[in-house]
């Protein structure tokens, strides 16, 4: 510990720039939405620390039925604070949190900021060469997890390993019972130190370090489905100014609003969206540490949350589960869906469900990339059974170009989507060559995140198509798997596909469909058949596929993307390593 990661001060964050009015069309569906708006100048603890001053007995934190006020939860991230001192951390130090969403984790993510070090969220079930991946790119030799990680995380070296159960701030009930189950994980080694010990004599009122906007405050990583993840460096800017865009995008984010937020925080959209902008809205984060599918209805039934951020994934569980009756989900307002695409049919379904369930709940979809913190796009009030991923957040710009000469697209061309904007990260820790890969200075002198997603804006709205290394080329012809998955997905006997891109003489690559079939539906010839000839009724010659492949479930990434690699017939040995069997779990059939 006291050691610096002198790569964060090197770092700097995206040129600001401004667009010709006329190319701005997005601004003509803003409506009350103000184009700019002002973004604090200090940390993500000083714009948490304004809303406490505002309603401190307002609760923050809810934990099964564990409370904390905004003044209670402050109190505790200035004894960790404290704590961190003490044990020599410094300003600009890497703390890695291998946590899942539980009070203590969001106590540390804010202690840090607050002394000036910088948090490297990683995935609580982390195998021990992740860990040491993420310590060692960060420099990072103190590490904070829970009982069920600590064997993996002690696998790993790290030198200085605080454990802290998940029962913590458990009811005692309930605690009781968990410590009962988890008491033969709950062995550690002497060198060990334990929260209580950690946090043991501290004060409740600790020093800050003065910190900029554009100074780092959190690690995240990226997905790792192509390869080894890469740390992404997210500034107090990035955080500060996506939870101020929230407020002009969500008005139902205000206070005596609550979030559910069952995303995880080694993800941009967890922590900032579902943990970090509520909070510094003044709205109370109901905290779940493992996502149940099976549970979620129960969980919105009983928890009552405003807002309900989720996954494609997660709303399909919602939809699949029983229906706990027409007032269960009464209390939703919101529902906000990004991670990843989410089909026409399965919007329509979700909306269908949650009138079922008494709510009136618009479906926001919010499009963007860890990169760029969480989303940079949001679709508008009344475009639910509009098929696109919205309009930019304010003081946000985004251009379809090129891929290869980044020279930007005319209106209805599809390229690849570019943005600029204050969420922008500083780049990829340690990977100087991918910043300037991912973050490049066009023609114009404009700077802008290339995403690696294929779309197009037709009258200020965008609309995505695929994944850049998704699309196909067969014969020449641009081929968009998504495109081909909505079609597929609407066929009467298919509950979900993926579609991907295959090896073929003649056209040098073609479409392979991978698809799991409704319950109930069984695979015989006569089905495979009439599944070709509803995608010859409706999918182009062109597209058609040259094989048709049925599995029991697909698999998904750790974060709920559906992991399409497994699928893909690799073209080298290199990019087989790449797929990574391990970080896989799969979601059930209809």
């Amino acid at each position: 510990m006291g050691t610096k990661c002198n790569y964060f001060s090197t770092m700097k964050a995206m040129s600001a720039i401004d667009l010709p009015l006329e190319e701005k069309t997005w601004l003509q569906h803003y409506g009350d939405m103000p184009e700019h708006m002002c973004y604090r100048e200090g940390s993500i603890y000083e714009l948490l620390k304004e809303m406490k001053e505002k309603q401190p007995d307002a609760p923050a934190l809810e934990f099964f039925d564990t409370v904390y006020s905004f003044e209670s939860m402050d109190e505790n991230i200035n004894i960790v604070a404290n704590a961190l001192i003490k044990s020599g951390v410094v300003e600009d130090e890497s703390v890695t949190i291998c946590m899942p969403n539980m009070p203590e984790a969001i106590f540390l993510i804010y202690a840090i900021n607050k002394i000036g070090a910088v948090a490297n969220v990683i995935h609580p079930l982390s195998d021990a060469n992740e860990i040491r991946n993420a310590v060692s790119l960060t420099n990072s030799s103190l590490i904070f997890t829970t009982d069920v990680s600590y064997k993996t995380v002690k696998d790993a070296g790290v030198p200085n390993v605080v454990v802290c159960e998940v029962s913590m701030s458990m009811p005692p009930v309930l605690k009781t019972l968990y410590n009962l189950k988890s008491r033969k994980q709950m062995k550690y080694s002497s060198d060990t130190i334990t929260w209580k010990k950690f946090i043991a004599g501290m004060g409740t009122i600790a020093p800050s370090v003065k910190r900029n906007r554009d100074d780092a405050a959190v690690l995240i990583y990226s997905g790792g489905t192509t390869g080894k993840s890469k740390g992404i460096v997210l500034s107090n800017l990035c955080f500060n100014s996506l939870a101020i865009q929230c407020f002009a995008v969500c008005p139902e984010a205000r206070p005596g609003a609550s979030m559910m937020s069952a995303l995880p925080i080694f993800h941009g959209f967890g922590l900032c969206v579902a943990v970090h902008a509520p909070l510094c809205l003044g709205m109370k984060c109901i905290l779940i540490p493992k996502i149940d599918i099976k549970k979620l209805n129960e969980t919105i039934k009983k928890k009552k949350p405003t807002i309900v951020p989720a996954v494609p994934t997660m709303l399909k569980a919602i939809t699949n589960n029983k229906n706990l009756g027409p007032d269960s989900f009464k209390s939703v307002k919101v529902i906000l869906s990004g991670g990843d695409y989410l089909s026409d049919d399965l919007r329509a379904k979700v909306i269908d469900y949650f009138r079922s369930c008494g709510s009136k709940a618009h479906i926001r979809i919010g499009y963007g990339l860890s990169e760029a913190t969480a989303f940079f796009t949001a679709t508008a009030y009344g475009t639910e059974d509009i098929d696109n991923i919205g309009i930019p957040n304010p003081d946000t710009y985004i251009r379809v170009c090129d891929p290869v000469t980044n020279e930007k697209l005319p209106d209805g061309e599809i390229g690849e989507i570019c943005v600029n904007g204050p969420t922008v990260m500083l780049g990829y820790v340690n990977d100087k060559e991918e910043t300037d890969n991912a973050i490049r200075t066009h023609s114009d002198g404009t700077q802008w995140l290339h995403t690696g997603d294929l779309g197009y804006l037709e009258d200020g709205i965008l609309h995505f198509t695929s994944r850049l290394k998704r699309m196909i080329i067969s014969n020449g012809y641009n081929i968009y798997p998504t495109e081909l998955e909505n079609i597929l997905n609407k066929c009467k006997y298919v509950a979900s596909s993926v579609v991907v891109g295959i090896k073929d003489k003649v056209r040098e690559e073609a479409p392979k469909a991978v698809i799991v079939l409704k319950n109930g539906v069984q695979r015989t010839a006569e089905l495979e058949a009439e599944i070709r000839e509803f995608c010859k009724k409706n999918i182009a010659k062109n597209a058609q596929f040259k094989e048709i492949e049925f599995t029991d479930a697909l698999p998904t990434t750790k974060i709920g993307k559906v992991n399409y690699r497994i699928f893909e017939k690799l073209k080298d040995k290199e990019n087989a390593e790449d797929v990574e069997d391990k970080e896989t779990v799969t979601t059930d059939k209809e």
